[in-house]
């Protein structure tokens, strides 16, 4: 059975022989817009122009709508249809041959013209009711038709058939009056027809109205017409001027293998569509190397082809070439100008007048230009057609930013691919059986490939050379981080993964280079401005540009101001780039500098949240190590955020480089953060880190402060009895080294613990004796800490409430004095919990409430669900149930942000209120 698709003319439909009964409305608008584009995706945004023709309309219903439009089509279509729904939007995926404008354009391409223009049965889409359709998508096809028409007539003219076309050509100019291509065909008619009196009357016409209508002159074509038949010098019929000697054809093969980048040609074609519109229009792709640049480029520039009947230029500009040699535009000009049919001697010597000819050339024609791997802008900027119908698409690893700036270019900046891409690309090309059959593996190669296009391509095609091979052992090979890249080694330098980035490295000045080098020392996923000059050693400024030309070039990307990543196979290849560039001193002193940027930031910003923690003998920063300044808490926090993933990454890469010191004391200056951010079990593994190193060591001061920190987090993650191993061996070396503090601070923990662990009576004991060691000491933060701790274990234990309350009372009047708020709000959740005890709800409501505020204002979100439960249980009791609701929606809101256990419970308690 076939199926045909008709848009040259009124829309139509045919399957087996007999036309397909289409609907009326916004679902023949949907099917026009998908087949004027079939075979790429239509965006959401663009078909509810056509739909709505251009109306403003509720984004809310517009999705609704659209799905029930695309339901009806297809279900009209039946066996015809051909609508698939894609990301952001639909496509028509019609077969090879089935579609009428596609016949047409290769026909055109063939220069089979009389056979292209039969197919066109009238006004396209005569009969779909869209205006924007019609403006938009429509007229570039009638310039399609005209274009070719032009073509045919230049073939008949110069067959010797001028009499034969003379009456076309007479209805031509009546019904495209201002199309001067079709007067100086007739001109040329008339006079290959020995009709000059009527030729130059011709010119006459035209000239009136061009005056009349445009207030302008004959272009240069038509005048210099004119002027041979006013001399009676020969008319020779022109050959077909767009025949093979000036009608370049040059664009390479696409791959068979592209997927996905629907948004990015979604982009070109609306590019497309403004093309014509006064101004050369400019397309920049940028990205790393191996991104699939090229790829986007041609497979977009082959589907679009036959928009520029004028011809398609192309060359490789070698921009990151291994020569390290990039093409001069000089070189480029005069391949573009002999494909324009311009003879080698009559190419000028000077850049300036070989842009003048070449842009001459371009200046009336419709041409795409295809710039490929560009070093910068100013080796594109000579090569940059000027005609208005023409389009200039740019690759580079450089963004281009000085286009984007002088000449209006559109930046197109291409990423990895989607885990969705990164299959369909496998399975393009070792087949969806091979691809399902081992789903793990398949997980494993992309997430190892990082969704580079290049590698990607690369495990592919060693899987395609051997298909006995399981996609576990393709897997396995690249596993290895340290041997990644050799795993990606295709023998070929294009197709190298190693040898493709490290042409970028060799573009590189020297501080840029050296900073890339470094970079491979760095293992957080981000790396700031601060962190860069402390790996490199240099002031802040020479950072910035270095990374700033980094990220230029694509070798790292700047997903928000001041903050850098580098791909997984960048990193890699900057880890060996290191190795044999640098000698071992140079990585390791750059590692101590970047632990340093990290401990003693982190230090400074701890000291601003918890100001009352003890202090650790931290050594002095390196030379060249940068400082962040902090003074604020809430910059503490800020930079906390920030670092978050880098200060966990930097506590395991300093344990395994030899750097103990640096592990143990980073985990500890991270635990309050943790805590108030609830990265529980992030901190746990760190901390376990940080005790192998302390072991290490055989630092008892480092053994009891990590013993200490890990068990503490050890009592939120429930692990209760890990937690008292940690805090026994913890306040045991305190004993050993006589430190008192930290043996009142860890019975404070412990008391923590067995209330945790509903053991009160020993959580009571725990915290009187941290109280007593507090007092000894006179630590009046410490006493407040222990007074509220024995107080909430007297309310826990139901014995002594208005003790408890002096001892909470207490708490607060000295938390007011040392301004300590995160400790306040936990004194006034105890005071809350008391009043609760003594069943002075009303109380116990406000106190619950002085605590949320100074939760919220201390960052502490585990700690204003736990208090927003207990409030939750004192509006129960007091009857208040749409009260308790409210604010155990709260709690479960935040709980369910931190993937906390307890939400569960809280949510069957929820459920339960009558």
């Amino acid at each position: 059975m076939e199926t045909e698709f008709k848009v040259l003319g009124p829309l139509e439909v045919w399957h087996d022989g007999r036309q397909v009964v289409l609907p009326t409305g916004k679902a023949r608008v949907l099917l026009a817009s998908l087949l004027l584009r079939a075979g790429s995706v239509v965006p959401m945004d663009v078909l509810v122009d056509r739909l709505w023709d251009g109306r403003s309309v509720n984004p809310g219903r517009t999705k609704a709508t659209l799905h029930m439009v695309v339901t009806r089509l297809r279900q009209s279509l039946g066996a015809a249809n051909v609508v698939r729904t894609a990301t952001g939007g639909y496509a028509a995926d019609v077969p090879p041959g089935a579609l009428d404008l596609h016949r047409f354009r290769e026909l055109v391409d063939r220069d089979r013209l009389g056979e292209a223009l039969s197919l066109w049965r009238g006004a396209p889409l005569s009969d779909v009711p869209s205006d924007v359709l019609h403006g938009e998508d429509v007229a570039p096809l009638l310039e399609e038709r005209l274009d070719a028409l032009e073509r045919r007539l230049d073939l008949d003219l110069a067959a010797g058939r001028s009499a034969e076309v003379v009456p076309e050509l007479r209805s031509l100019t009546r019904e495209h009056p201002l199309r001067e291509r079709f007067w100086g065909q007739l001109m040329e008619a008339l006079s290959g027809s020995d009709r000059q009196a009527e030729a130059l009357a011709a010119y006459r016409s035209v000239s009136g109205l061009l005056a009349e209508q445009l207030g302008v002159d004959p272009g240069p074509r038509l005048q210099e017409l004119h002027q041979r038949i006013l001399t009676a010098a020969p008319v020779v019929a022109r050959p077909n001027t767009r025949g093979a000697s000036n009608k370049p054809r040059q664009l390479p093969p696409r791959t068979r293998f592209f997927v996905g980048r629907d948004g990015e040609l979604a982009v070109l074609w609306e590019l497309l569509d403004t093309a014509s519109a006064g101004a050369v229009v400019i397309a920049a792709i940028s990205g790393t190397a191996g991104v699939g640049k090229t790829a986007l480029a041609l497979h977009w520039a082959n589907q679009s082809a036959h928009r520029f009947p004028d011809g398609q230029l192309y060359v490789n500009l070698r921009g990151f070439d291994p020569t390290g040699v990039p093409m001069s535009p000089d070189e480029a000009l005069r391949g573009f100008l002999g494909a324009l049919g311009v003879a080698p001697e009559r190419v000028p010597s000077g850049l300036d007048e070989q842009v003048g000819l070449y842009r001459s050339l371009l200046a009336e024609r419709r041409v795409l230009v295809v710039l490929d791997n560009a070093a910068d802008s100013e080796q594109v900027r000579p090569l940059l057609p000027s005609g208005p119908r023409c389009l200039a698409l740019v690759t580079s690893r450089n963004q281009l930013d000085g286009l984007v700036v002088r000449e209006g270019a559109q930046s197109l900046p291409l990423g990895v691919l989607s885990d969705g891409e990164a299959t369909a690309l496998l399975v393009r090309q070792l087949g969806e059986e091979r691809v399902g059959a081992e789903p793990a593996a398949v997980g494993e190669l992309i997430g190892h490939c990082a969704g580079l296009p290049l590698a990607l391509s690369v495990v592919a095609a060693r899987a395609a050379a051997h298909p006995a091979f399981a996609l576990r052992a393709l897997a396995g090979e690249l596993a290895d981080e340290r041997t990644r890249l050799e795993a990606l080694d295709t023998g070929e330098a294009t197709t190298s993964v190693k040898t493709v980035f490290s042409w970028s490295y060799e573009r590189l000045s020297p501080a840029a280079a050296r900073m890339f080098l470094l970079l491979g020392v760095h293992a957080g996923p981000e790396v700031s401005i601060p962190a860069a000059a402390s790996l490199a050693g240099v002031p802040l400024p020479a950072a910035r540009r270095a990374m700033g030309e980094l990220s230029r070039l694509h070798m790292i990307a700047e997903p928000a101001p001041g903050r850098f990543t580098l791909h997984d196979l960048v990193h890699a290849c900057a880890r060996d780039l290191v190795a044999a560039h640098e000698d071992r001193s140079g990585p390791r002193e750059a590692l101590r500098r970047l632990l340093d940027h990290y401990l003693h930031t982190a230090n400074t910003a701890d000291r601003l949240l918890y100001s009352q923690r003890e202090e650790v003998p931290i050594a002095a920063p390196a030379p060249g190590a940068v400082v962040t300044e902090l003074t604020e808490r809430a910059d503490a926090l800020a930079w906390f955020d920030l670092e978050q993933a880098s200060l966990f990454a930097a506590v395991g890469h300093a344990a395994a480089h030899g750097f103990d010191t640096h592990a143990w004391q980073l985990a500890w200056t991270t635990t309050a953060f943790a805590r108030l951010r609830s990265f529980w079990h992030e901190q746990a593994r760190c901390l376990d880190t940080a005790l192998a190193a302390a072991r290490r060591l055989d630092d008892r001061v480092a053994l009891a402060s990590t013993n200490r920190a890990l068990g503490r987090i050890l009592i939120t993650l429930r692990r209760f009895a890990e937690s008292e191993a940690h805090l026994t061996a913890a306040l045991d070396l305190a004993r050993e080294l006589g430190d008192r503090q930290s043996q009142a601070h860890i019975h404070r923990h412990l008391a923590g613990l067995y209330e945790a662990w509903e053991r009160l009576h020993e959580a009571l004991h725990h915290a009187e004796r941290a109280l007593a060691l507090f007092e000894e000491l006179g630590d009046r933060a410490g006493t407040a800490r222990a007074l509220n701790a024995v107080g909430w274990a007297r309310a826990m234990l139901g014995e002594d409430l208005h003790r408890a309350l002096a001892d909470c009372g207490r708490a607060l009047v000295l938390f007011r004095e040392v301004n300590d708020v995160l400790a306040e709000a936990a004194t006034w959740d105890s005071l809350g919990y008391v009043h609760h005890r003594l069943h002075d709800l009303a109380e116990a409501v406000r106190c619950y409430r002085e605590a949320l505020p100074r939760y919220r204002e201390s960052g502490d979100r585990y700690e204003e669900a736990a208090t927003l439960q207990r409030l939750g249980d004192a509006h129960v009791l007091a009857g208040d149930h749409d009260a308790a609701r409210e604010v155990w929606r709260a709690a479960l809101d935040i709980l369910d942000e931190l993937g906390h256990g307890t939400a569960e419970a809280l949510r069957v308690k929820a459920a339960g209120l009558p």
